[in-house]
């Protein structure tokens, strides 16, 4: 009778003992996302942008950031209420993603249903709050964009389809032996918001030439050139989304910004060309 009741106890230990090493394991669900949408009103100018990542949320808590599109995992299940903000290359750069700043999450409460995938099909706007210190689509003929005194060349409209990006025009800038330099810069100069205030510059390009964008500092009398980042040649439109926050914030003395767009031609080329759409120039109000 005792060795009964032992073994009956070595066997109860053995079983829980299993429980330990593997305990239960938890179901996930998943979400399907393979793209967010964006919408515009007029004034706001083109609808394109190029939002790589989805930065999720399920009931207030971050379940991760996912380039897209994505499936992934989620240990929930149940009613839930989910949120997706609109994630962006800052600059360009793979190695800094986050979330755009300059436009709404999209919200919605769903089910998952655990070993399930929901496809949830998210869309943006810009938020309310915004100023759009320039818009240039180059659709219409007076430019708020030229070439400064430090350039031998322009920048034109071009009709050509082959060449327009969206709607009948896009902006060209044209270099040769006779013009090797164009430094471009918004007509008008604007006072932006520092002390930490997101500043962005958007656009499409397509160039065979490397091109610094930055940001002219009007200081005093001086006009301070602070280049932040450098397009790279590309046979593709590509959209850019480039963070003028950082050199708007640290050059605190100065009264007002100009962008200027800047490209040389390179040694042995007989000609270069730079293609740009849709330059926007924003911040919050």
């Amino acid at each position: 009778m005792r060795t009964s009741f032992i073994a009956i106890i070595i066997v109860l230990l053995f079983s829980t003992s299993c429980d330990w090493i593997n305990p239960s394991e938890e179901i996930p669900s998943y979400i399907q996302i393979d793209s967010i949408g964006f919408s515009v009103i007029g004034s706001q100018g083109s609808a394109d942008q190029n939002f790589v990542d989805a930065w999720v949320y399920v009931n207030g808590e971050s379940v991760g950031a996912y380039e897209l599109p994505c499936t992934f995992p989620v240990l929930a299940s149940g009613d839930v209420d989910i949120q997706v903000f609109p994630g962006i290359l800052l600059n360009g750069i793979s190695a800094t993603r986050g979330i755009y700043p300059f436009v709404s999450d999209f919200e919605v409460s769903a089910t998952l249903v655990e070993d399930s995938i929901l496809h949830i099909y998210p869309t943006s706007t810009y938020n309310t709050d915004l100023e759009f210190e320039i818009i240039e689509d180059f659709e219409s003929g007076g430019l708020v964009v030229t070439g400064s005194s430090l350039s031998d060349t322009t920048i034109e409209r071009t009709s050509d389809p082959a060449l327009v990006y969206e709607g009948s025009y896009s902006g060209v800038i044209s270099l040769d032996e006779e013009h090797p330099v164009a430094d471009i810069k918004t007509i008008n100069d604007f006072v932006l918001p520092q002390s930490g205030a997101y500043n962005f510059i958007e656009m499409n390009f397509k160039t065979d030439v490397e091109t610094a964008v930055g940001v002219i500092a009007n200081i005093g009398t001086q006009s301070v050139y602070h280049p932040v980042m450098v397009l790279n040649t590309t046979d593709t439109w590509k959209k850019i989304y480039v963070n003028i926050s950082p050199v708007v914030t640290r050059e605190s003395q100065a009264s007002s910004f100009y962008i200027f767009i800047r490209a040389e031609l390179p040694d042995g080329e007989s000609t270069a060309t730079v293609y740009l759409d849709n330059i926007k120039i924003i911040h919050a109000q």
